[in-house]
């Protein structure tokens, strides 16, 4: 969802290596550079929980994108969807894009040979507990844009202490 929604590759602004698999265990998540409806974001936020037993499974995904899809195809209007689209668009058109990486939404950004964006087997030894980061789920900030580094002060490891 965040390629769709972004343009942009998860995590595109940070190398792929050891260290970000930690940090994504210790509550890193892609930040968007736009406005996003608070209906996805809650979808976002459930399929990256940390606990997979409370990620939903694929099937209620695809019901759920079906009725979004339904609603916004047959034009009903005043679907929260609609709402919600209505006004991310609103805020989007107003929002600086001057500190965002650009794609066809005005956004770019420079991949690196490091890099890898397929499944592949990692193995580290005492990897840390995974858990969600409180500014991420927390239900009073229920929003996804990016605060720039407030998600890398807050996430910042101390890779001598681990044993990879």
């Amino acid at each position: 969802m965040y390629e769709v929604i972004s343009e942009l590759p998860p995590y595109h602004d940070v190398s792929h290596d050891h260290n970000l698999a930690i940090r994504i265990c210790k509550g890193l998540r892609p930040r968007f550079y736009i406005k996003v409806p608070q209906l996805i974001v809650h979808l976002i936020k459930r399929c990256l929980d940390s606990n997979p037993l409370t990620r939903p499974e694929a099937e209620e995904i695809k019901k759920i994108l079906n009725q979004w899809s339904n609603e916004l195809f047959n034009k009903l209007k005043n679907h929260e969807i609609q709402i919600q689209i209505r006004e991310a668009e609103n805020i989007n058109k107003n929002l600086a894009v001057s500190s965002a990486p650009s794609t066809s939404l005005g956004l770019s950004y420079k991949s690196r040979s490091e890099d890898i964006y397929t499944s592949r087997l990692l193995n580290f030894n005492n990897l840390p507990e995974p858990k969600n980061t409180v500014d991420y789920y927390d239900n009073q900030n229920d929003d996804i844009i990016s605060m720039e580094s407030s998600v890398s002060l807050s996430l910042q490891i101390d890779i001598s202490q681990l044993n990879i």
